[in-house]
């Protein structure tokens, strides 16, 4: 076999070769080639795909990155400030007095100077509320309370339970 433009020695001449393929167009047809010309193009853009869409993909996916780092910058920020001002309660324990009463004991944590009252229930073996007291918590410098209260009931419990305690707004704060 032998390669146009070489020499019998094995060199290849410089300049310019003419062959078939170039003759008189001085440019090479990039797609013939000795592997099939146009169909090894349309097989390679099946395989890999056309760089017009490999663009379109990149900005989908930078734009969606963005997207994702915003929300996640905004959750932060916004649960940020609301932690600042949340309420915690946890029950540390009951007493039952008689069948009419049971003394429930909680601890509540709040902003300092935060008017506050919670909802407590008290619960007999049928899980069903026997009693029930709203306490407003005393407005102090301290963020951590520790309250102890009698609620009255209705049948004998056999638990107590902080339901939930919030902020007093308004009237209610001023008492």
């Amino acid at each position: 076999m032998s390669i146009p433009g070489a020499t019998p020695g094995g060199d290849v001449a410089e300049g310019p070769v003419d062959d078939d393929s170039t003759a008189g167009s001085g440019e090479i047809d990039r797609d013939s080639g000795p592997r099939g010309g146009a169909a090894t193009s349309a097989a390679l853009e099946d395989r890999y795909g056309s760089g017009r869409r490999n663009r379109f993909d990149r900005r989908f996916a930078w734009s969606a990155a963005g997207i994702l780092v915003a929300a996640g910058i905004g959750f932060l920020v916004f649960s940020g400030w609301q932690n600042q001002n949340q309420i915690s309660f946890q029950d540390i324990g009951h007493t039952v007095r008689d069948d009419g009463s049971v003394d429930a004991k909680f601890e509540v944590s709040a902003p300092a100077n935060t008017p506050v009252a919670c909802a407590v229930e008290a619960l007999n073996k049928a899980k069903a509320t026997v009693g029930w007291k709203v306490v407003e918590l005393p407005v102090t410098e301290e963020r951590t309370h520790v309250v102890t209260t009698n609620v009255v009931t209705t049948n004998p419990s056999t638990a107590v339970s902080t339901r939930t305690c919030w902020v007093l707004e308004g009237d209610a704060a001023k008492r």
